[in-house]
């Protein structure tokens, strides 16, 4: 599929999922407490709609440096984008400029981003489906929803999955029992080896950190974890569920992809990364 072109057969508004998603990391970055933040450069600020979040000790992991809302309305025109990628810019860090293929202003973004000689990075496919039941079983592995981040080792699952040092458990660790957050953890072998979260934000749920440790992955713990928010969600009175994942190209593995086209999603538009820094 091409960058920008929307494929489904489900009806969603990318503008809208692009809202929630600003929000899925905006509450990651305020649940980080103040004095780890400090202490590894970890930021958010607002320009107008524009929010952007860096991580100085994580330069070059452009998935924690963001500038989101490029496309959003008056992002452009009074300067806020400018200042946002200015900002990030000075932190030094490598970090992406999402574009969401379907606003009024993405040509004109894309436009302006070219312009000053920024590139296209690694791009996210969207994936989107209904809250209809699941079609397939749920693997045997026990799934437990988590009150809060002191009743198993959730940010460090997500931290050691995604390849972070120990102190990344921290970006995630807190999200547990925030309003609106659903967290688990999928025990395999009676220990507790992957984890996944759902925002949830009205009708729309956004399913996301999904990490597995090495011992447990292949054995189904990511589809199981898939199978329990599709239900809950549908439980919540969710009509559009959507996740992502990185664009299925050869040289990067695929497992991620192969589970969210098993759980019933549907590619819904792949989403340009623009690289800055």
């Amino acid at each position: 599929m091409a960058s920008g072109e929307t494929k489904s057969g489900y009806g969603f508004d990318s503008v809208r999922l692009d809202r929630v998603e600003r929000r899925f990391w905006r509450e990651a970055w305020e649940s980080m407490p103040a004095g780890t933040a400090a202490a590894h450069g970890v930021e958010l600020r607002d320009f107008g709609p524009v929010q952007a979040s860096v991580a100085t000790d994580l330069a070059e992991v452009p998935m924690l440096n963001l500038v989101l809302g490029a496309t959003q309305p008056d992002a452009l025109a009074p300067g806020h984008l400018d200042a946002a990628v200015e900002w990030v810019e000075s932190k030094r860090v490598r970090a992406y400029v999402p574009v969401a293929p379907a606003a009024s202003t993405t040509e004109e973004v894309e436009s302006w981003l070219r312009a000053r000689d920024h590139e296209l990075g690694y791009a996210w496919m969207k994936f989107v489906r209904d809250a209809h039941p699941p079609r397939f079983a749920a693997p045997d592995v026990e799934v437990v929803e988590l009150a809060s981040g002191e009743e198993a080792p959730f940010g460090a699952i997500a931290a050691a999955g995604f390849g972070l040092p120990a102190w990344g458990a921290e970006f995630f660790a807190h999200l547990p029992g925030r309003p609106d957050w659903h967290c688990y953890v999928a025990r395999v072998d009676g220990r507790s080896q992957a984890c996944a979260a759902m925002l949830i934000d009205g009708d729309v749920a956004e399913f996301g950190v999904a990490a597995t440790l090495e011992p447990a992955r292949g054995r189904g713990a990511q589809l199981a974890l898939l199978h329990r928010r599709i239900l809950d969600a549908a439980a919540a009175g969710c009509e559009t569920l959507f996740v992502e994942t990185g664009e299925r190209v050869p040289d990067r593995p695929s497992a991620s992809y192969r589970n969210i086209l098993r759980a019933g999603f549907e590619e819904a538009y792949l989403r340009p990364n623009w690289t800055i820094g």
